[in-house]
């Protein structure tokens, strides 16, 4: 049973990363000189977030009980990891926070209509390896409130 968990935690992770991976690709490169026109299909590259969304949440789902695992098996200072996780995901979502801000002041110029700040041209702001990792470390935060052994 254990194999069959930890094998849908790598699969769901191999998948995860792809769908990243997918977004950044499909982001469309913001260029002040030429003519960046919202088309009418939308942000395509969002597509490749929504329909794994599902595999993408039972991984941080399950990462929650990996944590878990690992944090038992180490013996680690639940206070210092705590602190630690939770310094490092308000650091990098704060990152995130200016960068998203920063580049909608910036593109907004070069657009008539006001853009939103989840636009085709912005998506590789929100899904990348950074908010992966934000997202993880709560995961290993929430982790420690399952632990009941601890306790």
């Amino acid at each position: 049973m254990l194999l069959i968990f930890n094998g849908s935690v790598l699969f769901s992770g191999i998948i995860t990363i792809l769908a990243i991976q997918t977004v950044q690709l499909y982001t469309f490169n913001f260029n002040p000189d030429g003519s960046n026109a919202m088309w009418s299909n939308g942000n395509p590259a969002l597509f490749f977030i929504v329909f794994p969304m599902p595999i993408i949440a039972y991984f941080l789902f399950a990462m929650i009980f990996v944590f878990e695992s690992i944090h038992s098996k180490y013996k680690v200072n639940r206070k210092h990891f705590i602190m630690g996780y939770t310094f490092l995901s308000i650091i990098l979502v704060s990152y995130t926070a200016y960068r998203v801000i920063d580049f909608n002041l910036t593109a907004q110029p070069y657009f008539e209509d006001e853009i939103g700040y989840l636009n085709p041209y912005s998506n590789h702001l929100f899904f990348n390896a950074w908010t992966l990792i934000a997202a993880l470390c709560i995961s290993a935060i929430v982790s420690f409130y399952l632990d009941k052994r601890k306790k």
